[in-house]
């Protein structure tokens, strides 16, 4: 019988390293969720079990508060929703037109004007503050939609001309050359041969706008106080405000104000890569 052979130290210590190593990684991915797991569970709560299992589940689930929450702030929802769509088709069209003549339209002062829009990124939008309200209170738009969606569509329209320019650049000149041979001026240019292949760009374009309009707070809440047309955000507040000590109902509000950019994460992650791995992200 042959004698049995030690397992080598170097070997045991490896073992001994990965297993160290899966559990750190376990336990930062534990820390990193348990808040979500935390809001989850404590949306599902009475009061009563709210104070009696705090950091753990209880049963029965409160399904009710969900109830109560949606009731409550699906008008605040649809008007997010609505700002956030409007935004997005305003930025897009406006981005891929000031990007595709940055990129294949020679006039005087181009480079001059260009970087003067990019420019206005480095300006931190609480500067603006103050005189974008005198503004558009001179121009009676507070209390409207309009006064959300036509600043963000002048200010989110300076990423996308960023990045549409330098993909516009990238893009072999004869495609553009042979479309003007048969006729197209540069509107059809940019709608039969720089759209399309700048799908996962504008997928980009839209996803980080969508994501900043959505989560915008202090512009709605200084300039909207009408119920009609106050964004989520702001709507939270008020919220918060109402359901006071019930915190079921309150983390309930929470849970439902985060599903739908739950939903756009997790449906446009992979447009999301391949518009950065394609050169959205290259000047």
């Amino acid at each position: 019988m042959a004698p049995l052979q030690s397992v080598p130290h170097s070997r045991r210590r490896i073992s001994v390293g990965a297993i160290a190593w899966r559990v750190g990684l376990a336990a930062i991915l534990i820390l990193t969720f348990y808040p979500f797991i935390f809001m989850v569970m404590t949306s599902l709560k009475d009061t009563h079990q709210f104070y009696h299992s705090f950091w753990l589940p209880s049963w029965p689930p409160e399904w009710a508060n969900y109830y109560h929450a949606f009731d409550d702030m699906k008008a605040y929802i649809w008007n997010s929703l609505f700002v956030t769509a409007i935004s997005i088709v305003g930025i897009l069209t406006f981005s891929a037109l000031g990007g595709f003549i940055f990129a294949r339209y020679e006039f005087p002062g181009r480079e001059t004007l260009y970087y003067a829009i990019i420019a206005l990124m480095m300006i931190p939008p609480a500067l603006t503050l103050v005189p974008s309200f005198v503004w558009v209170n001179q121009l009676k738009l507070t209390d409207t939609y309009f006064v959300m969606i036509l600043p963000y569509i002048a200010g989110g329209q300076v990423l996308g001309i960023y990045l549409l320019r330098g993909f516009f650049g990238q893009i072999d000149n004869g495609l553009f050359e042979a479309a003007e041979v048969d006729g197209a001026g540069l509107l059809r240019q940019l709608w039969h041969v720089g759209l399309p292949l700048a799908r996962p760009v504008f997928g980009v374009v839209a996803i980080v706008s969508a994501l900043g309009v959505w989560n915008q707070f202090l512009w709605p809440l200084v300039t909207t106080s009408s119920e009609d047309v106050i964004v989520l955000t702001v709507g939270m507040l008020r919220y918060t405000n109402r359901v006071g000590g019930m915190y079921g109902r309150m983390f309930a509000g929470y849970t439902v104000s985060a599903i739908p950019l739950g939903i756009l994460f997790m449906t446009c992650t992979r447009l999301f890569m391949k518009g950065i791995t394609s050169g959205a992200l290259k000047a």
